[in-house]
């Protein structure tokens, strides 16, 4: 008793440590930033720093931001032409990209990697995304200064459908089907929006691992990049970090970041360790066997029995289970099975002791006895039967 009362005080304590590991590894999850793709100082195949190296060797002084107040520094002494890049959108929340678009009003160009649509919108960008769900290389068909005619970009990854005001001159890399009658049926795979009032000269491009140091040497991939980037002496690239996924550009003022179920969560499980540890600091120990100062015979519990049937004078329980009693014992005998009916036991005892099933049935169901007397003869004519019954 004592080992069992071990192996469960355990096998609790397993239990709570499991269940606070995945606790932990579901926050976890829940908060961790997208992957950091295009990160200027990653020479690993999804980072940028082959891109950042060239452009440095082609004369381009390159900044380095890594949240939206550092854009904002980064813009607050233009002396030199600057151009922006936002290379990873994964972490710009659409507070993040309302405040990029007024910071980088008259800047040389602004040049976004594979936005969404929200984010399209909070930079008052006319098109609107669509994923495509696949890498793919696309031909340009187009030379609009960036970009040449016949120039292939390997790693489109989002297709955008531009507005009605946007001239058929500023889209390239066009998602056509065999048989269909426009270029940009299916959408585009770069958008050149020129400046108005609301944005500066923008380039949306629907990719972000076709510029990684992995893929930036495929076809005119880094021709394409360093058109994009290196027209301004000076380009700050702008990797947004998790902080800037919240909703209005203020968050780094008050705002939390984290899930608002994270806080009630972490009280349940302190408050159900605690209720845990107390429990199990309340139990004096596991259970010991003593032995019973007393013996008490099976006879004498059939006999107690047999007293409070006889007190009660319930005749029809006492006889059903001396009756229930014969036909176990018998259906062992005879190699019968315990769910067999009580006609096929009868048939099967009838057999076996030479009596009529009428009579068998009568004995083993029959009505219950009236009187005492006829309890015991009744008693009496079960054992004669069990005598007699032999496994044929």
């Amino acid at each position: 008793m004592s080992r069992l009362n071990r192996w469960r005080r355990t096998g609790l304590w397993a239990l709570a440590v499991v269940v606070g590991i995945a606790a932990l590894a579901a926050i976890a999850i829940a908060t961790t930033p997208p992957g950091a793709a295009m990160d200027p100082d990653d020479v690993g195949p999804g980072g940028g720093a082959a891109l950042v190296a060239v452009l440095e060797q082609n004369g381009v002084d390159v900044e380095t931001a890594t949240s939206i107040g550092d854009v904002r520094d980064a813009l607050a002494d233009r002396d030199d032409d600057t151009s922006l890049v936002v290379a990873n959108t994964s972490n710009l929340g659409t507070g993040a990209a309302s405040t990029l678009r007024q910071e980088s009003l008259g800047l040389d160009r602004l040049v976004v990697l594979s936005p969404s649509t929200e984010q399209l919108r909070a930079l008052r960008a006319d098109a609107t995304a669509l994923p495509i769900g696949a890498a793919v290389r696309v031909e340009s068909r187009c030379d609009i200064g960036t970009v040449d005619e016949g120039d292939s970009l390997v790693g489109i990854d989002v297709r955008y459908q531009p507005g009605s005001g946007v001239p058929s001159s500023a889209v390239c890399f066009p998602l056509t089907l065999d048989g269909s009658e426009g270029e940009d049926d299916h959408g585009v795979g770069l958008v050149q929006l020129p400046s108005t009032s609301a944005h500066p000269p923008m380039t949306v491009v629907g990719t972000t691992t076709g510029f990684t140091n992995g893929a930036i040497t495929e076809e005119h991939n880094a021709a394409i990049a360093l058109r994009l980037l290196g027209g301004s002496p000076r380009l700050v690239w702008y990797q947004p970090d998790v902080a800037d996924l919240a909703g209005s550009d203020d968050a780094d003022e008050g705002g939390s970041l984290l899930p608002g179920w994270l806080a009630p969560t972490l009280g349940l499980l302190g408050a159900a360790l605690v209720v845990l540890a107390l429990v199990r600091g309340r139990r004096l120990g596991g259970l010991v066997r003593e032995p019973l100062p007393v013996v008490v015979r099976a006879v004498e519990t059939t006999e107690s029995r047999g007293r409070l049937y006889r007190r009660a004078q319930d005749r029809p329980r006492a006889a059903a289970v001396l009756r229930l009693a014969t036909l176990d014992r018998l259906r062992g005998r005879l190699g019968l099975r315990r769910g067999d009916s009580v006609e096929t036991v009868a048939r099967a005892i009838a057999a076996a002791s030479g009596r009529p099933v009428s009579g068998v049935l009568d004995l083993v169901a029959g009505p219950p006895p009236r009187d005492d007397a006829a309890l015991v003869r009744l008693a009496q004519d079960l054992s004669d039967l069990e005598e007699k019954a032999h496994r044929p």
